[in-house]
């Protein structure tokens, strides 16, 4: 099964940076894990509107997504 999903550069930029961070998070060992990098990327991503910004519901409209 496929699914098409129409994506704003901006969000194409979040889930490019959400899946960069989560493999770093998890193949990359804590010496090397710039953790506030990742904050400034978030940020950015999210333009500054926590939690109602672009990640939230970029994450929503995939999950919804049929």
């Amino acid at each position: 099964m496929s699914i098409h999903l129409i994506v704003s550069e901006a969000e194409q930029f979040a889930i490019v940076n959400s899946l960069a961070f989560y493999n770093d998070f998890h193949a990359c060992s804590p010496d090397g894990f710039d953790m506030e990098q990742w904050r400034i990327a978030f940020c950015e991503d999210n333009c500054g509107n926590v939690p109602d910004g672009l990640v939230d519901k970029l994450a929503t409209k995939i999950a919804t997504s049929k």
